[in-house]
Formats: structure tokens, C-alpha cells, sequence
């Protein structure tokens, strides 16, 4: 059976870094704690607590995000969705793949496609931005927030529905929808009480495992993108990923090598590169679900362990002129994973004219496709780190397209779901996070928080180091 999405990690291996990785008696040893770690995940899944793996299946949620899309008044050319982290991340992934390139700037035409914005700020140079270039009959607005309560996005709400009400008045309420938890939290009863539309973000779907709910979905219709292929690929390999076999499994394999190269070879930070630039906020978004599920201070017996890999969004070719020096004779601990596709959706050829001809330095250009000229610059890297024994392995989509956008998500989020009991610690938490929003909470004086902002120390207290 073909898939959409091949993952090569021969590079990570004995077969190209020879000492420097593991043979394949060291793999297949992996094998035992690789399925004990599944085992505890499906389990968790099992028990009703991990709700992801059953959305690529939801197909009443896709329909009811398609529905919303085609009924939006065709005046209607923008949405603009207010959330951060998860809220965002996921969306924005989908959108920049999915989508025309630079489809945000585009002139619009009434109807589908709706272009999409993502603030993903509280910076308020950034928001009276997004209010000044929105035309508020055109504009419809996204919350997005499983809890409700997220700071950053209550204060994007505030300042958008006092923005909104003092230009369309009652007709305001027609250009607000909330995503978020299916019964609890502040926005949930705000959208009550105000009228407002509203899609449910599943109990037990975490924000940065939520981009296959309508926290992605639903901006995913509204601009037109394959919602039904996403699901579908993410389906087809969300089943490859439940296999038992680390030989077959390609999340299980993943999540054991990467965290061998951590572990026993010093290597605790991930580079994602993307050699497709569609591709690029996917390796955005994979930096909060591997750091935020894996970074935790105590394992799962409450042990302080301090642990956790460090992931790396980069681009190629751009980092090949401002990263890849670090990678290829810089410490060695890192494992580089590139991300590309076999068809790109277009090729542009260089001219073959006398300004090609006129100078060696341009020459050899003439008549390549530039498409080319980045899958070459993607063969020099992977050869320029395997010659020196750097790890380095391949995610190849065929094409960039919906079902295989959908399949690497899942990967994804699957390897990260099992690399946590290989860590010893719950990647479906966030403590840190949490501890860090008491703390903006009691300096905002919010309510509950008193003794909190109390005995909060302080940032930097003056002293010698101050200039």
C-alpha cells in the first residue's frame, strides 16, 4: 500500500553514522520499552482520557465546519482567529500548507475562499493593527479557547467585542464564534449569554493535540482547504501508528530513536527543517507540541527529573546560510529531521537569456527550475551532515496536499504521545505553563490570586548586573 509520507531515519543509524549511532541489535533492544510505551498511551486512550487519536474519525464535526463555512454571508472575506499557543499554532500550519501562498494578501472575491489572520499576540501594536486593516462587516471573528480563561485571548475578546458592538451594534453578535470546551469555562457562557455561534473543543483533547477539532477545522473550511482529505490521511496513519512493532510503526520508531540520540548520545535537541516554505509554521507548530509535552520537571512518580528535549524550527535554504554551520561543526547534539516533498505544487524556471550567459556565476543556473536549485540544496545538506557523522533523517510528503498534511500531523503528535513514557513523564500536562499564568494572573490583581502576588519573587531587584 503507498502512503503520502515517507520517514527515512537510516541517518540516524549505525548505517551512515557508524559508532556514532545505533546498530540494528541497539534498535531492536529499543523494541521492549518502545512498546510498553505504547501500551500506557493506548491505555490512557482506552480509559476516555486521550481524546486526539479518535478525530481523524469525527466526521459530524468536518461536516458541521463545512456547514458554517458555506453559510457565511458571502460579504464575508476574512476571519481572524484570536487565540495563542495551540488556539493558533494548528491553524496556521494548515492554512500556510494548505493554502494559496501569500493568500492573506490577495484581493478577495465574494464568497469562499475567506482569507485568515492569526494575531497569536497580546502586543498592542499588533491588535490595533488587525483592527485597523478589518473591515468589521467583513470580518468574522474566531475565539479560540478550550479553558476560556486564557489571558492573552480574554483580552483579544474584550478589545474585538467592545470594537465590534460600537460598529454594528446588535449585528455584532452575527460576527463572533467561540471554540472551546463543550460546557465549562468563561467564553462558553459568554457565548450563551451573548448569542454567539459556537464549536466544541473535545474535554479531552489538550490545545496542542486539538488541531484536527474545529480549533483547525473550522478556519480550514472557512478558507477552502480539504478538510475531508485532511482527516482522511490523518486516519490512514493514525492507524499505522497503533501497531505494536517498532519496525512498522513509524511514531514508535521516531519517538525511540530521538530519544536514544538524547539519552545515550548527548543529542537533547530535534531540528526540524523545512524544505518546502508551506511547510515551515508545521515545524512552528511541532516546537510547542515536542517542548510542552516533554519538557516537565518531575516524571510520572514524582521524581524531579528536569528533563526534556529541545526542538528547532529551521528553513532551507535560508538556514543553510545562518543555522547550518552550528549543525555541521558545532556541538554534536542535535538531530536534524528534514521535511519535504517529492512534487512541488509549481516550478519556476530560471531564464536561459544573456543575462544567465554573461557570467559563470549564473550560468550553471540557466534553464534549471528553481524548485531544482532548493532540492539540490537539499541533497548538500543531508550529504554535508552524514559525511560528518551528524544524524540526520527525511519526512518526504509526495506532495504537499491535505491527506499528507494530515498523515505528518499525526505522526507527529503520535511520536510525541509515546515519547512521553520513554521520558518517565506525562506529556498531555503543562504545569510549568500553568505556574507561569498564576503568576501573570496575581500581577494583574485578578481576583483569588491575593496571596499569590504576595509572595511572588521578584524579576530582577536592581543590583550590579543592571545597566
Amino acid at each position: 500500500m503507498s502512503h503520502p509520507l515517507t520517514l527515512d531515519l537510516t541517518g540516524l543509524t549505525a548505517a551512515v553514522l557508524g559508532a556514532d549511532g545505533p546498530t540494528d541489535a541497539e534498535i531492536a533492544a529499543l523494541a521492549p520499552a518502545s512498546r510498553a510505551a505504547r501500551a500506557e498511551i493506548l491505555a490512557r486512550r482506552d480509559r476516555g482520557e486521550l481524546g486526539f487519536f479518535a478525530l481523524p474519525d469525527d466526521r459530524a464535526t468536518a461536516r458541521a465546519c463545512l456547514d458554517y463555512a458555506r453559510a457565511l454571508p458571502p460579504q464575508i472575506d476574512t476571519m481572524v482567529v484570536l487565540g495563542i499557543g495551540g488556539s493558533s499554532l494548528g491553524p496556521r500550519a494548515l492554512y500556510s500548507a494548505l493554502a494559496r501562498p501569500l493568500d492573506a494578501l490577495r484581493p478577495r472575491a465574494p464568497g469562499m475562499p475567506r482569507r485568515l489572520l492569526f494575531p497569536d499576540t497580546a502586543d498592542p501594536v499588533t491588535m490595533r493593527a488587525v483592527l485597523e486593516v478589518c473591515d468589521p462587516e467583513r470580518t468574522v471573528w474566531n475565539v479560540v479557547t478550550k479553558s476560556g480563561g486564557t489571558a492573552e485571548t480574554a483580552a483579544q475578546l474584550l478589545v474585538v467585542a467592545d470594537h465590534l458592538e460600537r460598529a454594528l451594534g446588535a449585528r455584532a453578535r452575527d460576527h463572533v464564534v467561540a471554540t472551546t470546551d463543550p460546557v465549562a469555562g468563561a467564553l462558553r457562557a459568554t457565548a450563551a449569554a451573548r448569542g454567539w455561534r459556537t464549536f466544541d473543543v473535545p474535554p479531552n483533547v489538550g490545545g496542542r493535540f486539538s488541531v484536527l477539532t474545529p480549533v483547525g477545522l473550522l478556519p480550514a473550511a472557512v478558507a477552502g482547504l480539504d478538510v475531508v482529505g485532511l482527516c482522511d490521511g490523518a486516519r490512514a496513519m493514525r492507524d499505522r501508528c497503533l501497531g505494536e512493532d517498532p519496525a512498522t510503526n513509524p511514531a514508535l520508531l521516531l519517538a525511540s530513536l530521538l530519544h536514544h540520540h538524547h539519552r545515550e548520545r548527548g543529542r537533547p535537541m530535534v531540528v526540524l527543517m523545512a524544505y518546502v516554505d508551506a511547510l515551515y509554521d508545521t515545524a512552528d507548530w511541532f516546537r510547542q507540541l515536542w517542548a510542552e509535552s516533554l519538557g516537565k520537571e518531575r516524571s510520572t512518580d514524582g521524581r524531579v527529573i528536569e528533563t526534556g528535549p529541545t526542538p528547532i524550527a529551521a528553513r532551507g535554504a535560508t538556514d543553510q546560510h545562518s543555522q547550518l554551520q552550528l549543525y555541521v561543526e558545532g556541538p554534536r547534539d542535535k538531530v536534524v529531521l528534514m521535511l519535504t516533498a517529492r512534487e512541488r505544487a509549481t516550478e519556476l524556471a530560471i531564464p536561459d537569456g544573456e543575462l544567465a550567459q554573461s557570467r559563470p556565476e549564473y550560468a550553471y543556473l540557466a534553464g534549471r527550475g528553481m524548485g531544482e536549485l532548493l532540492d539540490a540544496e537539499l541533497r548538500g545538506t543531508i550529504g554535508s551532515l552524514a559525511r560528518r557523522r551528524r544524524p540526520v533523517g527525511t519526512l518526504t510528503l509526495d506532495r504537499v496536499d491535505a491527506p499528507a498534511l494530515g498523515a505528518l500531523l499525526v505522526l507527529l503528535e503520535c511520536a510525541t504521545a509515546y515519547a512521553g513514557p520513554l521520558y518517565g513523564v506525562d506529556p498531555f500536562d503543562q504545569p510549568g505553563v500553568e505556574e507561569a499564568k498564576r503568576l501573570a494572573y496575581a500581577a494583574l490583581g485578578r481576583a483569588g490570586y491575593e496571596e499569590l502576588a504576595r509572595s511572588r519573587p521578584a524579576a530582577t531587584a536592581g543590583g550590579p548586573y543592571v545597566l
